[in-house]
């Protein structure tokens, strides 16, 4: 395959047409979503992406998640936009890809191909911040966890200069017959707790399938949205957006961090083919 080097700017004109195909598809069915974590700072701080960013974040309730979900099944977002779910990923949330791109996860350590995605995450309902709840999130991290030694770490060890690590590779190769089990359990374990604690009438929000006790916010920051300049286009922040970045960068979020703490993923894009990179000039 003759693949084309892309430059960080095209990737972030893939990133832009991908969630605006999200945003308009979201408002066709009704359904809620948000700028989320570094794309909503960069919204608010730099009014787009963070100079130093390469990803793109949003976040659904967990009811609108699970109707998304559904209707990607059967319904086209966009041209070129498909739907990764979390058990075709080695992450708990669901990413949506372009198919004209490929994108190099982990390059040095276990090389896994996508295409140039942006991730949505799940808010899920927390009843307070009581140490039950802690211990909802911590198990769902663990899950979480688990599921990534199921489908990275042990591929990702097989070349380790340790060799307990690689015995661990081999062992986990050789005896994990069903590598999203840990997701599955996860699943269910955030759709009881959803069952108790409805998004809509609970106390708190995080996203859960990450644990993230540490950044729970108040569901009322998401009781309504603001509507916030990204990269000259206007798309869904939470309602009360400040409170919600405090939740998520304690102190003052607005002042730039220290430069050794910009720093971008470790990954490589392509275009797949020249024709693909200029069929994209037309739409991006």
């Amino acid at each position: 395959m003759n693949r084309i080097p892309m430059t960080p700017e095209e990737q972030k004109k893939v990133m832009l047409y991908i969630l605006q195909a999200f945003a308009d598809f979201c408002e066709k069915y009704g359904l809620r979503y948000f700028l989320d974590a570094g794309t909503l700072l960069g919204a608010v701080r730099h009014k787009g992406y963070i100079p130093w960013d390469d990803d793109v974040d949003v976040c659904m309730p967990y009811e609108d998640y699970l109707q998304f979900a559904e209707l990607v099944k059967t319904e086209q977002i966009g041209p070129h936009i498909y739907a990764e779910p979390p058990e075709d990923t080695i992450h708990p949330f669901m990413k949506l890809a372009d198919d004209r791109t490929i994108l190099v996860e982990y390059p040095e350590k276990n090389p896994m191909e996508v295409g140039v995605y942006i991730d949505i995450f799940v808010k899920s309902g927390i009843y307070d911040l009581s140490k039950k709840s802690a211990r909802l999130c911590k198990k769902s991290e663990r899950l979480a966890l688990w599921q990534w030694f199921n489908k990275f770490t042990v591929y990702a060890w097989k070349n380790s200069s340790s060799g307990i690590k690689r015995a661990i590779a081999a062992c986990g190769r050789a005896l994990i017959k069903k590598p999203n089990r840990p997701l599955k359990w996860q699943q269910k374990l955030i759709a009881k707790n959803q069952k108790k604690h409805p998004y809509d009438t609970c106390g708190y929000v995080t996203t859960l399938t990450n644990g993230e006790f540490h950044k729970c916010a108040p569901r009322e920051c998401f009781d309504g949205f603001t509507m916030l300049e990204f990269e000259g286009r206007l798309f869904r922040g939470p309602k009360d957006y400040d409170t919600y970045l405090h939740c998520l960068y304690p102190g003052d979020y607005m002042q730039l961090p220290p430069p050794e703490k910009r720093k971008a993923h470790n990954t490589i894009v392509y275009w797949k083919t020249e024709q693909a990179k200029q069929d994209a000039q037309q739409i991006l």
